[in-house]
């Protein structure tokens, strides 16, 4: 018997605006042509195509015209926001890119997309077809049948009757009952004002529909619910009328007509071009002509794989990773935190499309037998620790670290895809190797969760059905094998530099690291946990004190009725559910009056509490007594580091806290801390970077850089400057590296914009070549669409040419910062290298333990103090030669507090 034919109808309107809010912003081709929602939108296209593989399919938009709503109801999608700019740029491309997909676009003036897809529907089932609606849109699921789904890519969740009774209570052709009293304030549908969603349910469900409700309005109890009910008569018929997706909207096409076609590459090509899409115009096959579906439509790369569960097996595997000199590889393993983690299973790649699992670990009812852990990691341990036999992984720190945990020292990594495409273009969306995957060759990965499960429902891979675990370990092998065949022809000159001589031997300090972790004093976070809660006890009794009543503190909206309405503050800021009570508007407000000021002070002591002193407690290993944060390469754009699992990067250096908190930072017994600090190194780069004559002459005369900047801007002595003129003049210094704006300025100084720019114009007049400079960095990136730090590390700009000002101008103030931060980053990274290279040398014990920002900490032995200072200092200050000194400050302490 024949299969059904199956008809899926796309909601592109829906996927229009979904793709734009649900993509990053700054997503944009090298004119400023803003891509985010048109990339989202064909990405959807696709997935539809590929995995869904319909027999007949349409995208259905709506109409510029009004529609016959609008004749019913003249306020009808009244409140609707005009379209952001960056969207509207979009819309003209939508349609043509639907038509490249040769696949049928529909519209028609005077009625819905809802309609149209509707009246499509509805014919499909009829013609025996199984019919998708794909959208996000709830109002469509008063379409759906045992033979019409809807299906939310996004989302990847398929909806039928029984979701549809979850979340409106009824069957679906009751939702538009439901609908019709509660309205959409989305489409300013008036409804029953004051009945909700269950009200209208439990209304619905007891009289079937709005005409057998006011047929019984007197067995109605509730006498303010019967009189809405009463007062809104009209509203609750008009409404149901509104939202009922009309079925029989007159066509001028056939179902027939709808029949899936392969796309016309040569139109997708000259799109993709102009976009700029380059993974998805990469995968497009050469030639002319509607080449076939695969490759636009994506297509399944061709696959073997095995799961190894004999000596056998495991002794033919060895071989042939032995012969190919090459591999990939990647642990499954009991944890996402590579220091706690236990391995369940490895698998390896050594060939596009071969692959294999070996599990080791997997517990349920019913599991196979598998081969002892312990005997294959002995097995193995020859092949992973010969540096000779090149190994490749994606994320391979994570590996290492697990590996070194069970007692082998992976060697040989030359490759890691991960941070090659991090090199490539730090700016992308997403490094993962799902995402990767598919940008590169159109292939959908098999997810974790497909395994594992989500949520509450997920289970330890442990738990996983060897053979569902062992396709998804062997793909993962396979497609980080394939990544690294393909970022390998593409990293080529600086880039290829900057990957081999910083970020890939980087991994391997930056693992030692986190296995070496921190020893942390619990004892004394403890205590500051509950000196702190005694002073959020005395700050939050001040508060109540000044608002003249107690409140939730934490809420917004409580916050915001004290202030406004009692107090009658000014109002600075407003949201959509009232007036903003963030940061900035109480900094603005504190000035006026002692409670945003004390709001300020409970907040962050708060989330000091909670954040560091209360969670870093429970970081700490059992077996090492230690906590240890994973550090990671890919993550910031600017190529520094970042931390997390916990994130040592945020704590407050200067705030009595903060150093309170360092100290449960401690050396282990009989060594000490040494912290490494470079001094101003961003501003040092600047003088490097810009070439001013002035700045080069501070920094070489080792004076105080703020100083010599409130000195020559308030025209007086460097020994006369106060430390308020100081203050201003390091908030201008380091807010030019950042290009901070006369508003920005103002805002951190509190004096006024007209104040700020005056401050910032002084500045350009004493520094001359730093405008130059940053005018000739922006000029540079909106003509090459990157900029480059000192190593030639590249950061793409692609909103440098943006339409829209406020777009545009955030992606100069970055231009202006990233080459001075991206260097400084670089040049920490080059220092840790030459540091552990040389500790290595010298066979000393002592051990880099963290980097923060511009800092590095080590451990050292009482006895490597004299060796240990002057190896970090030479190394930290002789990484780079720039027309002025680097200096690093450097001290000793027990613990972190102390050395800083």
């Amino acid at each position: 018997m024949a299969s059904k034919k199956k008809l899926y109808l796309i909601d592109g309107s829906s996927y229009i605006f979904r793709a734009f809010f649900g993509i990053r912003h700054n997503l944009s081709n090298s004119k400023g042509q803003p891509t985010n929602a048109l990339y989202g939108f064909t990405t959807m296209l696709m997935k539809v195509v590929r995995e869904e593989q319909p027999d007949y399919l349409a995208v259905v938009f709506d109409s510029k015209e009004k529609t016959f709503r609008h004749d019913m109801y003249a306020d009808y999608k009244a409140n609707r926001d005009v379209p952001p700019e960056d969207l509207a740029v979009q819309f003209p491309y939508f349609e043509p890119l639907v038509d490249a997909f040769n696949i049928k676009s529909l519209r028609k003036p005077g009625y819905e997309a809802d309609d149209i897809i509707g009246t499509l529907a509805r014919e499909g089932e009829k013609a025996g077809m199984d019919v998708t609606i794909v959208s996000g849109d709830k109002d469509m699921m008063q379409l759906i049948t045992d033979k019409i789904h809807m299906l939310d890519t996004m989302k990847e969740k398929r909806f039928g009757i029984d979701d549809v009774k979850e979340k409106f209570g009824v069957e679906p052709e009751r939702v538009i009952e439901v609908m019709g009293l509660m309205g959409d304030s989305s489409d300013h549908i008036p409804g029953v004002k004051g009945v909700g969603p269950k009200t209208a349910t439990d209304l619905i469900q007891k009289y079937g529909s709005i005409q057998g409700l006011y047929e019984h309005l007197d067995e109605i109890d509730k006498a303010k619910l019967k009189e809405k009910l009463e007062t809104d008569k009209d509203n609750a018929l008009l409404s149901r009328e509104l939202v009922t997706i009309k079925l029989d909207t007159p066509l001028d096409c056939k179902i027939e007509d709808l029949e899936a076609r392969d796309p016309d590459n040569n139109k997708l090509r000259e799109l993709f071009t102009d976009l700029e899409f380059k993974t998805l115009l990469a995968a497009l096959p050469e030639g002319e002509g509607h080449d076939g579906a695969a490759s636009a439509s994506g297509s399944e790369i061709k696959r073997d794989y095995d799961t190894i569960l004999d000596d056998t097996a495991l002794d033919d595997l060895i071989k042939k990773l032995k012969k190919a000199k090459a591999f990939a590889l990647d642990l499954e393993t009991t944890s996402k935190r590579p220091v706690k983690a236990k391995m369940v299973g490895i698998s390896f790649s050594w060939a596009e499309g071969e692959a294999c699992y070996i599990p080791v670990a997997h517990r349920y009812l019913g599991v196979p037998e598998q081969l002892d852990k312990q005997h294959v990691l002995d097995k193995l341990k020859p092949l992973l620790e010969d540096p000779k036999l090149e190994k490749y992984g994606h994320n391979i720190k994570y590996d290492l670290i697990v590996l070194h945990n069970e007692g082998v020292q992976l060697q040989g990594i030359v490759f890691d895809s991960m941070l090659a495409s991090y090199v490539l273009d730090p700016s992308r969306r997403s490094h993962s190797l799902d995402d990767l995957a598919l940008e590169t060759f159109q292939h959908t990965t098999i997810k974790y969760s497909d395994v594992a499960g989500s949520a509450s429902k997920q289970v330890g891979f442990d738990e996983v059905e060897i053979e569902r675990a062992s396709e998804y370990a062997a793909e993962d092998s396979d497609v980080t094998y394939r990544l690294t065949r393909h970022f390998e022809k593409q990293l080529k000159g600086e880039d290829l530099e900057l990957y081999e001589t910083i970020e890939l031997p980087l991994l391997e300090v930056l693992a030692e690291m986190e296995l070496t972790g921190v020893l942390l004093d619990t004892d004394h976070l403890k205590k500051l946990s509950k000196k702190l809660e005694k002073d959020l006890k005395k700050i939050e009794d001040e508060i109540y004190a000044l608002a003249g009543e107690p409140f939730n503190i934490n809420s917004p909206k409580q916050l915001s009725t004290i202030l406004f309405d009692k107090l009658n503050l000014r109002t600075v800021k407003k949201t959509k559910s009232g007036y903003s009570t963030d940061v900035s508007v109480l900094e603005e407000l504190a000035a006026e009056h002692d409670l945003p000021d004390k709001i300020l002070n409970y907040r962050q002591f708060a989330k000091m509490k909670s954040t560091y002193v209360d969670a870093l407690q429970g970081e700490v290993f059992k077996e090492t007594g230690r906590i240890h944060t994973s550090y990671n390469q890919t993550v910031a754009a600017t190529g520094r580091l970042s931390s997390s699992d916990p994130n040592l990067q945020n704590i407050p250096i200067r705030s009595e806290v903060g150093r309170e908190i360092r100290k449960a930072f401690l050396a282990d017994k009989g060594c000490w801390l040494l912290s490494a600090d470079y001094s101003q190194i961003e501003l040092r780069l600047l003088a490097h970077l810009s070439g001013d004559p002035a700045l080069i002459r501070a920094f070489k005369n080792n004076e105080d850089i703020h100083s010599r900047t409130a000195a020559e801007i308030f025209g007086q002595p460097i020994d006369q400057v106060d430390p308020e003129g100081r203050r201003m003049a390091k908030a201008v210094n380091f807010g030019i590296v950042y290009g901070l704006s006369a508003y920005g300025l103002s805002r951190q100084l509190k004096i006024t914009p007209k104040e700020a720019k005056t401050f910032i114009d002084q500045y350009f007049d004493l520094y001359k070549n730093v405008k130059t400079f940053m005018d000739e960095t922006i000029e540079m990136a909106r003509h090459n669409g990157y900029t480059k730090t000192m190593m030639n590390r590249r950061r793409y700009m692609p909103d440098i040419n943006s339409k829209n000002r406020q777009v545009r101008e955030a992606a100069e103030r970055t231009a202006i910062n990233s080459p001075v931060q991206g260097s400084a980053a670089d040049y920490i990274k080059m220092a840790m290298l030459h540091i552990h290279d040389k500790m290595l040398k010298e066979k000393l014990e002592s051990r880099m333990i963290l980097q923060v920002h511009d800092e590095l900490i080590f451990e050292c032995p009482e006895g490597e103090k004299k060796t240990m200072e002057p190896l970090v200092k030479k190394a930290m200050e002789g990484v780079a030669k720039l027309k002025v000194p680097l200096t690093v400050n450097m001290d000793w302490g027990e613990n972190w507090s102390d050395a800083h």
